[in-house]
């Protein structure tokens, strides 16, 4: 068998929008034109000195972030709080130098860092630790009086499995948002450095020991008990704004009362800045930009950021209040007319790519943001029809009979498209699982109106009706326990009554179209993220597993390991004009090449750059000539004729 030649790979992203959460935005108190922007996924800083004219991204900073903050007393210091722990930056030299925060416990979350006007840094967070064979959390909050060395300030009266999410200092008063316990208030009596006992890493719950050192904090009962994400405070401490998923509560006294405040658009409040000239800016979930004029007694909409949604970040130029950064789910945005109109900022961030269809000639796309179509003839992605929510779709897929309508599944429910192939016509409706992400399709190609789906942390159902426009839905799970969760499904191309089943612990098979399952104990506490059924051998059924690759040669009864021994495999195609060439899509390693049936693997890089990304769906043209990957760093294609 002669070796076939290596992958050439062109990458696929004209008109896709990046996938670049912004989670935090900051301006340099002592240097105005400085910003810095944390990015959650992909990960580290973005810096501008020029007012946000220019960025560099080199920063040498790669973690989770959530949230950035200049330091008001020390110049040219930078506090982050990420998903790996709390940390300091420092400029030297024009480059930034980072070290863990002295005195943070190691590797524990910090979800916030604030200042009060005074200079004292506060920090919240959660820390983890393992017990008695169980998992456990207790709420972190730090302190630090000198801008070096950081420790544990005070305990929270909230249950010890909870984290702290935002802090605010409002005169002689600390703020604390809590992870679904409320709002907690200190009312000045501060804890000297160092009282709590022994938060080396290991919090211990709450005792009787500690009831001296909570009794200066309550909490506020106009909010109860809910996540309290953002708190805003203005400069002098009268007024109070709280961000929570009840809405938006607003204080004028310093905190003492608190009010519901009745916004006019429905939806979630999440990003809270505030102006030069006091006017306030709130980013809604929609995407919506609200202000107000009266100290957030009322509030009018502003504009609306053009289809992103997700609204993590929100701040005001402090020298100039026209000037305004947003941060979103597809990166940053920047307006110089008070937040009227929006740019976006040069494209930072991966294209993301989650699934792959090809119906009817024309490739489809589901992407973070919605559903697109490839254009050969102008080499761009067109996003496809209007509808969709804002949310990532997972799976795709088209009635047998009719490839003029689209099903996709969606992190918010399942959604129809009609007339999927002409563009600028196609209109979506939601036809199923609102209150779900919809994370499989698969069509019986014997019966066009029978659909089935699996849902996010759950399990199979079914519709005989797809096409109708309210189908009605069937549990298929029996024979699998309630704790199941289906996590791929796939369909013997001979037998369309065998069904495979892949879940997050184990494997199970059907000879009843779903109506009954049973467990295969070859695959037993391993989850399989993708099957597929060789087409040239349907008695060959392959498993992406955590651990690797698996391969059963009696339709799915018996299992044996065949490569890529603890890599976790994703997802898996079938080159059908070369029965013997499989590829292979991980997590964090790339993709895999097997010449001789899955026995051995070559890797099948992307690009030059030694880049191993995610690769979440694979797919080969039907006339066979294309090779198509969609990754966390893009959608690529490559051309298996070697015509190209």
């Amino acid at each position: 068998m002669t070796p076939a030649p290596p992958l050439r790979w062109e990458p696929l992203h004209d008109g896709l929008r990046p996938h670049a959460p912004v989670a935090s935005i900051a301006f340099d108190p002592h240097r105005s034109q400085r910003i810095a922007v944390g990015l959650y996924a992909p990960t580290g800083l973005l810096f501008s000195e020029d007012g946000g004219e220019t960025w560099r991204e080199d920063v040498g900073f790669a973690e989770p972030v959530h949230v950035v903050q200049f330091d008001r007393v020390l110049p040219d210091v930078l506090w982050i709080a990420s998903a790996h722990g709390l940390w300091r930056g420092e400029l030297h030299d024009e480059a930034w130098r980072w070290q863990a925060a002295t005195g943070w416990p190691a590797d524990h979350a910090a979800f916030t860092v604030t200042q009060s006007p005074d200079g004292v840094r506060y920090a919240g967070g959660v820390s983890r630790w393992d017990k008695a064979g169980a998992q456990h959390f207790a709420p972190l909050l730090w302190r630090s009086l000198d801008g070096e060395t950081w420790h544990p300030f005070t305990m929270l009266p909230t249950p010890a499995d909870s984290a702290v999410l935002a802090l605010a200092v409002a005169g002689e008063r600390l703020f604390v948002g809590t992870d679904g316990f409320g709002l907690y208030i200190s009312d000045g009596s501060y804890i000297s450095d160092g009282a709590v006992a022994d938060l080396d890493g290991t919090p211990q719950p709450i005792n009787e020991s500690a009831t001296s050192q909570l009794s200066n904090w309550r909490r506020v009962e106009e909010i109860g008990e809910t996540h309290v994400a953002a708190i805003w405070a203005s400069s002098d401490g009268s007024l109070l704004l709280a961000r929570t998923r009840r809405g938006l509560f607003r204080s004028v006294d310093a905190g003492t009362s608190w009010s519901a405040v009745e916004l006019p658009l429905e939806g979630r409040p999440d990003a809270i800045a505030a102006a030069p000239d006091g006017s306030l800016f709130l980013g809604m979930g929609s995407g919506a930009i609200l202000r107000s004029d009266d100290a957030g007694a009322s509030w009018q909409l502003e504009s609306t950021l053009d289809r992103d949604g997700l609204i993590y970040a929100l701040a005001v130029n402090p020298a100039d209040a026209d000037h305004l950064f947003a941060g979103t789910q597809h990166g940053l945005y920047v307006s110089q007319d008070r937040g009227r109109t929006w740019r976006a900022v040069e494209r930072i961030g991966e294209f993301r790519g989650l699934t792959l269809l090809e119906a009817g000639g024309a490739l489809f796309l589901g992407a973070a943001d919605g559903v697109y179509r490839w254009q050969e003839a102008s080499r761009r992605w067109q996003r496809s029809g209007e509808g969709l929510p804002l949310r990532g779709v997972r799976a795709l897929a088209a009635p047998p009979t009719n490839s003029t309508i689209l099903f996709a599944g969606t992190d918010a429910g399942l959604y129809k498209g009609v007339a999927a192939l002409r563009l600028y016509e196609t209109t979506w409706q939601l036809v199923g699982w609102p209150q779900n992400g919809v994370n499989g399709l698969l069509f019986d190609p014997d019966d066009p109106d029978r659909l089935y789906v699996h849902i996010a942390f759950e399990r199979i159902y079914s519709t005989d009706d797809a096409l109708n426009d309210t189908p009605t839905w069937t549990a298929r799970w029996e024979g699998m326990p309630i704790s199941a969760e289906v996590l791929s499904f796939a369909m013997d191309p001979g037998n369309p009554q065998r069904l495979y089943a892949g879940a997050a612990q184990g494997f199970y098979i059907s000879d009843d179209r779903a109506e009954r399952w049973r467990s295969i104990a070859g695959l037993a506490g391993r989850s399989i993220f993708t099957v597929i059924v060789d087409p040239a051998r349907p008695q060959h059924v392959y498993a992406g597993a955590t651990d690797g690759l698996y391969r059963s040669k009696d339709r799915g009864e018996t299992w044996e390991r065949l490569g890529l021994k603890n890599i976790t495999v994703t997802a898996l195609a079938w080159d059908e004009r070369h029965p013997h060439i499989l590829y292979a899509g991980t997590k964090y390693q790339g993709l895999w090449r097997s010449q001789d049936a899955g026995h051995t693997w070559e890797r099948a890089p992307f690009d030059d750059m030694d880049r191993h990304p995610s690769v979440n769906a694979l797919l080969i043209s039907a006339d066979g000539r294309w090779l198509y990957a969609a990754t966390t760093h893009g959608v690529w294609r490559a051309d298996l004729a070697g015509e190209k």
